[in-house]
Order: structure tokens, then sequence, then C-alpha cells
């Protein structure tokens, strides 16, 4: 097989891999958006809200360049101070 054959194939292989990739994606957007049972109804509500929740945590607290601050004093707090010697 050429080079340009080999090509052709890798291309069409990952554009293979991409339409699955998509589709699965889609279906999954369909299944959220049409839930069939109760359960995946109720399933799909809590998703949502929670996903509103986050965004407008992002948008509300770390809005801007509002970021917080991670510094060495910060880590110990929350994992503690380290227990090994410094070399």
């Amino acid at each position: 097989m050429s080079r340009t054959g080999r090509t052709r194939q890798r291309g069409r292989t990952r554009l293979r891999t991409l339409q699955a990739v998509l589709l699965t994606l889609a279906d999954f957007v369909r299944a959220g958006l049409r839930p069939r049972t109760p359960l995946a109804r109720a399933i799909t509500c809590a998703l949502v809200i929670k996903l509103v929740v986050i965004v407008s945590m992002k948008v509300l607290w770390f809005s801007g360049d509002a970021r917080p601050a991670v510094d060495e004093a910060a880590v110990a707090r929350l994992i503690g101070p380290s227990t090994h010697a410094p070399q």
C-alpha cells in the first residue's frame, strides 16, 4: 500500500471514530431531553439543577479575575502540615 493510501485510510478511520463519538453524544442529549421513565426524569431534573448551581457559583463567586488564593498556607490548612523533615 502506498503512503497516500495509508494516510487516506487513517483519515477515514479518524472520521468514523469522530462520527461515532458525535452520534453517541447526540443520543445522550436526546435521551436527556426526552426521558422515558419517571426515574430518568428525576435523574435529568437533578442533573439540570446541579448544572445550574455549578454555573451560578462560577458566575457569582469566581467572576472575572476573582480566583481563590491557593498558597502553601491554604494547602496546609486543607490537608494538614507536612510531616516529613526537609532535606
